[in-house]
């Protein structure tokens, strides 16, 4: 799974931005950002940081749209 995808996907889903989920899940913008320009995976200590920032259990994290249509 391209965990910054899903984020990107989470945040769309929410109208948020990458700096706006930053704030609210206490993950540093420049982690954020760099994993993006890096095409680099999330690490789960960062992935749990940002669902409980989105309020979300952290299996929503990785359950998808095409998870629900198998």
């Amino acid at each position: 799974m391209d965990t910054m995808h899903r984020l990107s996907e989470l945040l769309k889903e929410r109208n948020l931005s990458l700096y706006r989920v930053s704030q609210m899940s206490g993950v540093p913008y420049s982690t954020l950002k760099n994993t993006e320009l890096r095409n680099d995976q999330l690490t789960v200590d960062t992935i749990e940081r940002l669902c409980d920032g989105l309020g979300i259990p952290m299996y929503l994290f990785f359950q998808s749209d095409e998870d629900d249509c198998q």
